[in-house]
């Protein structure tokens, strides 16, 4: 599967905040799920979207109330990723 820019470079941000332990693990289940996702759209391309989505879903519970302020250090809106929250 293609991988566009932005959503490789959108993972090696949320890699880079990921502990270090668990890093290899977290990328082999972000790639693995944004791929999936895209390929259930019908799509032959993974793009950023995908993969914040993928992002979400993949955090366990316990941690995504620290996901807005994620979002906003990677410069995005937290209020338009609401919904995946």
């Amino acid at each position: 599967m293609n991988w566009n820019d932005a959503a490789e470079d959108f993972v090696n941000s949320v890699l880079a905040e990921t502990p270090r332990p668990v890093r290899e693990a977290t990328e082999s289940n972000l790639r693995g799920l944004a791929e999936a996702m895209s390929e259930e759209d019908g799509k032959n391309r993974v793009g950023v979207e995908t993969v914040i989505a993928a992002w979400v879903r993949s955090t366990p519970e316990t941690l995504r109330a620290d996901l807005p302020r994620l979002m906003e250090k990677f410069g995005l809106d937290p209020d338009e990723y609401r919904h995946l929250l």
